[in-house]
C-alpha cells in the first residue's frame, strides 16, 4: 500500500478508509450491523467470521468539528463502512480503539466513554506539532538520529501537523492486569514526544490517546505502510529512560558545571565574602578573583548588569578595591565570550590564599578560550561553510524549484568560497545533495538541501492526492482492491523523487515512499 514514485513505475494511491483500517488494526466491524450497503452474501459471510473470532471488535469516537468536540459532541462508530461514508464530513477521531461507548444526551450527541480506562487497545503513538513554523525534515532526521522508526502518517492541521507511529502489535488494555499495558504505552508516548521535542516543537503535554485529526485526502502529507515494531519501541523507551537517568545524575553531581548556576556554588560564595584580597599575587590577585567570579556569572546566564551590581558590591568591600575603570574592563573581558566557565586552578589558588581552606572546588575544568569569532579567522570551518550553502539555498530555492544549478565555478562564486572548498563541503555534507549532469566544461551541477527536497516532496504528494479520485469500489475484508493509478510523473518530478529515493535507500531521511 502507499504511493510509490520511483523510476518509471506508476503511482498507486490507497483509499483513506484503508489508512484508517491500517491504523486501527481491523478492530472495528467491516460492515454496519444494520442497514449495510454491502453485498448481502458478503455481509452474511463476514458476520460468520466475526462470530467465530475470539477477539471482540471495538469502537472509535468521531466529531464533525473542533467546536463540536469542545462541546463534547460526536458520534460512536463501529464499522469501516460508516467511516467510509462519513469521514469527509468529520474533523476528529480516536485512532485508538475503545471497548464501547454511549451518549450522555443522545439527542444532542454528547458522547460518553472516551476515558483512558475504557480503551480496548492502543494502536498508534501520536505527536502533535502546534505550529506551521517548523522544518518537517527535522522530524524525520530526529527519528533517524534517535533510533526511532519513521512516522507512518503525517497530517497537516489548521495550526500545525500531527504524526502517527502505527504499532505492529497494539497494546491490549486489561483491567484485570491493573492497566499495565496502558501505563507502558503512556511511558512510551511520553518518551517519544520528549525525545522528538529536541528536533521539532512537539506538544509534550497533550493527552496521548485522545482525539486527533481524521485522515483525509486534503490533509494527508505522507503515508508509510510498514508499521513500527512494538517490541523495539519498548526497548528503545527503556534505553532512553536509562540515558535520561544518567544525564540527570550528571546534573546532580556536577553542580559547578558551566551549564548550571556557578554563582550558587560554595567556592563562589566563599570568594565573594573575602575582603582582604590583594594585588600582586600571580594568578590569585584582585583582578583574577574578579575575572573568575565574573566568568561564573556569565557562564550561569546572568546578565552583565546583574553581575555588575553584585561584583561592584564585592569590589567596594575589598580593603583595597580596584578602580572603576579596571573593574569595568575586567567585567567586559569576562563577558566577551572567550571563556566558558571558571578555571579550577585559578579558583583553587584563590581559595587557598584568601579563605580558611574549608571550601574546595568541585566539578570539571571550565575556563578555556573559545575558538575565535568567525570574522577573526582566515579559514572558516567546513561546518560553517555548509551552513553558508544551506542558508543560500534556503533563500534562493523553494519547494517548486528545489535545485540550484550551474557550473562548479558559478556555484562557488555564488556561495562565496573557492571551488576546492565547495567540493570538499559537498563531499562531507549529509544535509546537501549534489547531482552532476554531463562532463568537462559542459557539466552542470545541481545542488539542493535535503530539507527543501522534503518540502517539495510533501507538496507533490499533497497535490497528487488531492487530484486523485479516491473512493472505495466495494468494501471487502482486506480492503485492498481500491487502488487507483495516477498519470506518469514528469521528468522533473522523477529527478526529485529519484534523489530522495537514493537518500532513503542509503539510510538517510527523508523517506522515498508515502501515500
Amino acid at each position: 500500500m502507499g504511493i510509490t514514485m520511483t523510476g518509471n513505475e506508476m503511482i498507486s494511491v490507497i483509499s483513506t478508509v484503508e489508512v484508517m483500517q491500517f491504523m486501527t488494526h481491523n478492530s472495528l466491524h467491516l460492515y454496519k450491523k444494520k442497514g449495510s450497503s454491502g453485498p448481502f452474501s458478503r455481509v452474511v459471510a463476514y458476520s460468520k467470521t466475526v462470530h467465530e473470532d475470539p477477539h471482540r471488535k471495538g469502537i472509535v469516537f468521531v466529531s464533525p468539528s473542533k467546536a463540536a468536540l469542545m462541546d463534547g459532541k460526536g458520534y460512536i462508530v463501529t464499522s469501516y463502512e460508516t467511516l467510509h461514508e462519513k469521514y469527509q464530513r468529520l474533523s476528529h477521531w480516536t485512532p485508538n480503539t475503545y471497548r464501547g461507548g454511549t451518549y450522555y444526551e443522545f439527542k444532542n450527541r454528547i458522547i460518553k466513554g472516551h476515558e483512558r480506562e475504557n480503551l480496548k487497545q492502543i494502536n498508534v503513538i501520536s505527536i502533535d506539532i502546534d505550529t506551521k513554523e517548523v522544518d518537517l525534515y527535522a522530524l524525520y532526521l530526529g527519528c533517524e538520529e534517535l533510533g526511532l522508526p519513521r512516522p507512518n502518517l503525517l497530517l497537516e492541521t489548521p495550526r500545525g501537523f500531527q504524526g502517527f507511529f502505527v504499532l505492529d502489535t497494539p497494546f491490549y488494555i486489561h483491567k484485570n492486569q491493573d492497566y499495565k499495558a496502558l501505563r507502558v504505552a503512556e511511558r512510551l508516548s511520553d518518551n517519544v514526544r520528549k525525545a522528538l521535542s529536541k528536533y521539532v516543537p512537539v506538544d509534550t503535554s497533550c493527552v496521548p490517546f485522545g482525539f486527533y485529526r481524521i485522515p483525509r485526502e486534503d490533509n494527508t502529507l505522507d503515508f508509510y505502510d510498514h508499521p513500527a515494531s512494538t517490541s523495539r519501541l519498548i526497548e528503545w523507551s527503556r534505553q532512553y529512560e536509562e540515558q535520561e537517568k544518567r544525564a540527570f545524575l550528571r546534573v546532580v553531581y556536577n553542580k559547578d558545571d558551566s551549564a548550571f548556576d556557578q554563582t550558587s556554588s560554595d567556592w563562589y560564595r566563599a570568594l565573594i565574602c573575602a575582603t582582604d584580597i590583594q594585588k600582586g599575587h600571580h594568578g590569585a590577585s584582585r583582578n583574577n578573583a574578579l575575572l573568575t567570579m565574573a566568568i561564573a556569572n556569565y557562564a550561569s546566564g546572568k546578565s552583565i548588569e546583574e553581575a555588575y551590581d553584585e561584583l561592584d558590591q564585592f569590589n567596594s568591600n575589598l580593603e583595597h578595591p580596584l578602580s572603576k575603570h579596571e573593574f569595568e574592563r575586567t567585567l567586559r573581558s569576562a563577558y566577551s565570550g572567550k571563556y566558558k566557565g571558571a578555571k579550577r586552578s585559578y579558583v583553587e589558588g584563590l581559595l587557598d590564599l584568601w579563605t580558611d581552606g574549608q571550601v574546595q572546588f568541585s566539578g570539571r575544568e571550565g575556563w578555556y578560550k573559545f575558538k575565535k569569532p568567525r570574522e577573526e579567522r582566515i579559514r572558516s570551518h567546513y561546518e560553517e561553510r555548509e551552513e553558508d550553502i544551506i542558508a543560500y539555498l534556503e533563500a534562493h530555492t523553494s519547494p517548486e524549484t528545489a535545485f540550484l544549478e550551474g557550473s562548479l565555478n558559478t556555484l562557488a562564486e555564488s556561495f562565496g568560497m573557492a571551488v576546492s572548498t565547495l567540493k570538499e563541503v559537498l563531499k562531507r555534507s549529509k544535509k546537501i545533495i549534489k547531482r552532476s549532469i554531463g562532463q568537462g566544461r559542459a557539466a552542470v551541477t545541481k545542488v539542493a538541501c535535503r530539507s527543501m527536497l522534503l518540502k517539495r516532496l510533501l507538496r507533490l504528494r499533497k497535490n497528487q492526492i488531492e487530484q486523485a479520485q479516491l473512493s472505495c469500489v466495494e468494501l471487502m475484508p482486506e480492503l485492498n482492491t481500491t487502488i487507483r493509478t495516477l498519470p506518469m510523473p514528469t521528468l522533473e518530478t522523477e529527478l526529485v523523487l529519484h534523489e530522495v529515493d537514493l537518500l532513503y535507500r542509503s539510510g538517510i531521511s527523508p523517506p522515498s515512499r508515502a501515500g
